[in-house]
C-alpha cells in the first residue's frame, strides 16, 4: 500500500472539471509582443463537472481596475476567485479586493484538437493554436498560506482573445519554452482536479 504524506490525508476533493485561462500581454502596432511588459489582464474560465461550491460555468477577469465575474451563479464565481484563481501566477499582479458580478450564460466549445470558445451575451474567451498536450501535477500548489493538490492535462495555446461587452482586450498570449515543452500564458487545462 502506498504511503500518504501526513499533511495530505486530511484533504478532500474540491473541484473536478476544466479551467482554460489567458493572460494578455501588450503588443506593438505590428502585433508583436513587447518584451518585458507585464500582462494587462488575466481571464480564467471554470467548467465544473462537480465542486464543493456548485457546478456550471464561470468566467473570471482580473485587471488592475479590479476583478469581474460572469455566469449564472455569483457565489460559485466569487468563491472560485477567492479560493483558487487569485493565487495563480498569472493573477499575482491583480490583487483581489472584491469582485463585481454580471449575470451571463455561455455557449461553450472545447476541442482538444482545435481549442476552446466560451461565447456569452456579455463576455467571450477563446483559445486556439494548441502547442502540446501533457500531464501536470502539483501536490502542493500554494494558495496563500495553504496548499492544495492540483492535477490536470495542460494544453498551452499560441493565441487567445478576451472581450467584455463587445470590446476586445488588446494584447497576445506569451509563448515561451518550458522545461517539459512549450508553455504559454494562454492555456486549456482539462481533466482538472483540486484536492484541498
Amino acid at each position: 500500500m502506498d504511503s500518504i504524506p501526513a499533511a495530505s490525508w486530511r484533504r478532500s476533493l474540491a473541484f473536478v472539471g476544466s479551467n482554460p485561462g489567458l493572460a494578455l500581454h501588450p503588443v506593438d502596432a505590428r502585433g508583436v509582443q513587447i518584451p518585458g511588459e507585464a500582462a494587462s489582464c488575466f481571464a480564467s474560465f471554470w467548467m465544473a463537472d462537480w465542486s464543493r461550491w456548485g457546478s456550471g460555468n464561470a468566467l473570471l477577469v482580473a485587471t488592475l481596475q479590479g476583478w469581474r465575474s460572469y455566469g449564472t451563479n455569483e457565489y460559485f464565481a466569487s468563491t472560485l476567485a477567492a479560493e483558487l484563481a487569485r493565487y495563480f501566477p498569472e493573477a499575482a499582479r491583480f490583487p483581489l479586493n472584491g469582485i463585481t458580478h454580471t449575470q451571463d450564460e455561455f455557449d461553450v466549445e472545447l476541442d482538444l484538437e482545435r481549442g476552446f470558445r466560451a461565447i456569452g451575451r456579455k463576455a467571450e474567451l477563446e483559445l486556439s493554436g494548441i502547442l502540446d498536450r501533457r500531464p501536470f501535477s502539483s501536490p502542493d500548489f500554494q494558495l496563500g498560506p495553504n496548499s492544495a493538490g492540483l492535477n490536470n492535462v495542460y494544453l498551452p495555446c499560441s493565441s487567445g482573445r478576451l472581450a467584455e461587452f463587445g470590446v476586445e482586450w488588446p494584447g497576445a498570449a506569451s509563448v515561451y519554452p518550458g522545461p517539459r515543452g512549450p508553455s504559454s500564458s494562454g492555456y486549456i487545462a482539462v481533466a482538472e482536479s483540486w484536492v484541498m
